[in-house]
């Protein structure tokens, strides 16, 4: 058994909260919406320019052993434009 009892202050008890303003509840889950869609497109970014610096790394090796660099002009024609989509987004103006 402790020798002391700690308490700190009244009991908590946990009740429903009244809702005055429902266009406060509004702007707070569209806040929300506009975190989780920014969250997703980040994802959507980094996956896009990973696998494209990846594609040109390897395309760069290529190109260096055999002495041209034909395929990396390839793989910047096929994915410059999903690169060019995906960062615009952060370019643009509001």
């Amino acid at each position: 058994m402790a020798k002391y009892r700690v308490t700190i202050g009244k009991h908590f008890a946990v009740d429903g909260v009244e809702v005055e303003d429902i266009d406060a509840v509004e702007r707070i889950v569209a806040l929300d919406e506009r975190r989780l869609l920014a969250r997703n497109q980040a994802r959507i970014t980094y996956g896009v320019l990973g696998v494209m610096t990846c594609a040109m790394c390897v395309a760069a090796t290529i190109g260096w052993q055999d002495g041209s660099y034909n395929e990396l002009n390839t793989v910047w024609n096929a994915g410059g434009i999903w690169v060019g989509m995906v960062l615009g987004r952060y370019f643009k103006k509001d």
